[in-house]
């Protein structure tokens, strides 16, 4: 792991409003791991990093790449939902009115 992960990593616990002993029960370890690994002072696995980047609401790649986080929000969004926009790009103009429509409803609270 790097430096830049493990502040991240802080970052990111901090952001989603936990403290060490709430991110250490959601991942089912100790205080001391998440404080050694915040420090970066202990390694961390794939797992555990796609744990986190759950856990914490954040992509992965925000936690591992100093350019992606460097990125735009145009650019960090378009990364982000890439494989959706590959999706929408596949479906005739009607239904894609279809799909903007459910996506405001549900953004309304109507769905």
């Amino acid at each position: 792991m790097s430096e830049f992960t493990a502040k991240k990593l802080k970052e990111a616990r901090m952001k989603a409003g936990f403290t060490q002993d709430e991110a250490a029960d959601l991942m089912k370890t100790t205080k001391r791991a998440i404080s050694q690994i915040e420090a970066d002072k202990r390694a961390l696995s794939a797992d555990e990093l796609a744990q986190f980047s759950r856990i914490y609401n954040v992509d992965v790649r925000e936690l591992l790449f100093v350019e992606f986080t460097e990125a735009g929000d145009e650019q960090r969004l378009t990364a982000k939902y890439s494989s959706f926009l590959k999706l929408l790009e596949k479906l005739s103009d009607r239904e894609v009115e279809d799909v903007y429509w459910v996506i405001k409803r549900k953004v309304e609270g109507l769905l």
